[in-house]
């Protein structure tokens, strides 16, 4: 229930899938029952659709449930109305272990898009990783050697026909919040002496969710994936990320045992909610010193790096020079 309770304590439940042949009797019960309310007598609905990930789980190496992945994806459209050109679709290949949480080496990242666009030559592979637009690294918990990457490679996919890549991994969904939560990232000034105490408590809760990912219920603990995506044109959509290579995987892919993954956040984060704790018991003339106000800030920057990819502002880039 943590993951979707906000900061007042109320929920955000996640949307769930129901399955399009009972819409019509869905909706006429919900406007039946509608007329009975007040103010509610008129309702209509406004529908939207959305994606589903993994909802096209398939084997990509059977053309055949290749293809019937993409049916499915597209049953409720009328194709005689759909223009593939101007159609993207993003495609991803995700790589799993049993018992245990996969990462992406940063030293596999040049690998990986020399993989993706295999018509792209070395010199503009380099472009693109020394561009601060193109090339974003999102580093796992300030470890420089593991973390996946998003990339917008413009002219120099053109020749793939490669629109975006983006290389992450699904450990983060024991974290992921679309609403203000106790996994928010969190501001210097959740230090003042108004909310470090709120702060202190949601950093109780998050180690004990730490904790429970590292002995949860499944296979020795949360297991987390690797996941390669590329957004290409919708008529490549069966026809792309057929096969990974054994050797890139070995090379770009690094498995950590859950209970060693969730414990070193578990322990990470408990070194930092007792730093948290002593800054709050501190002298309001210690609190000022610039050494004590430093450190407060380098204590909020390494909360948000064990939950999110590092920040890319101007601010946060000086404080991890000075870490």
């Amino acid at each position: 229930m943590t993951l979707y309770r906000d900061q007042k304590g109320q929920f955000h439940f996640s949307t769930l899938d129901f399955p399009c042949h009972l819409l019509q009797k869905l909706g006429s019960k919900l406007l039946e029952l509608f007329q009975k309310q007040d103010g509610l007598q008129d309702a209509f609905f406004v529908h939207e659709l959305r994606g589903t990930k993994g909802i096209s789980h398939h084997d990509p190496h059977h053309a055949g449930q290749r293809q019937a992945a993409m049916d499915n994806v597209f049953h409720l459209f009328d194709m005689s109305l759909v223009r593939p050109e101007d159609w993207v679709i993003d495609v991803a290949l995700e790589i799993q272990h049993e018992g245990h949480v996969l990462q992406w080496l940063t030293k596999g990242h040049r690998r990986l898009l020399q993989f993706l666009l295999p018509s792209t030559p070395e010199s503009k592979i380099d472009s693109i990783l020394a561009s601060q637009s193109q090339y974003h690294c999102d580093l796992s918990a300030q470890l420089e050697d593991i973390g996946g990457f998003r990339a917008l490679p413009g002219s120099r996919g053109k020749d793939d026909n490669v629109y975006y890549i983006n290389i992450y991994t699904t450990d983060k969904s024991a974290t992921y919040q679309l609403h203000k939560g106790i996994f928010m990232r969190r501001q210097a000034w959740h230090l003042f002496p108004a909310s470090i105490g709120r702060l202190m408590k949601d950093l109780e809760r998050i180690v004990e969710i730490f904790c429970l990912c590292g002995n949860s219920p499944q296979v020795g603990g949360q297991e987390g994936n690797a996941r390669l995506e590329i957004r290409v044109p919708f008529s490549l959509g069966d026809k792309v990320l057929l096969k990974m290579p054994d050797s890139l995987v070995q090379d770009s892919v690094v498995a950590f045992d859950c209970k060693l993954f969730w414990y070193f956040k578990y322990y990470r984060m408990a070194a930092l909610y007792y730093m948290v704790k002593n800054l709050k018991s501190a002298h309001k003339a210690t609190r000022l010193l610039p050494a004590s106000l430093t450190l407060g800030a380098l204590v909020i920057y390494q909360i948000n790096g064990l939950i999110y990819r590092p920040a890319e502002g101007r601010a946060e880039k000086i404080l991890l020079e000075a870490s």
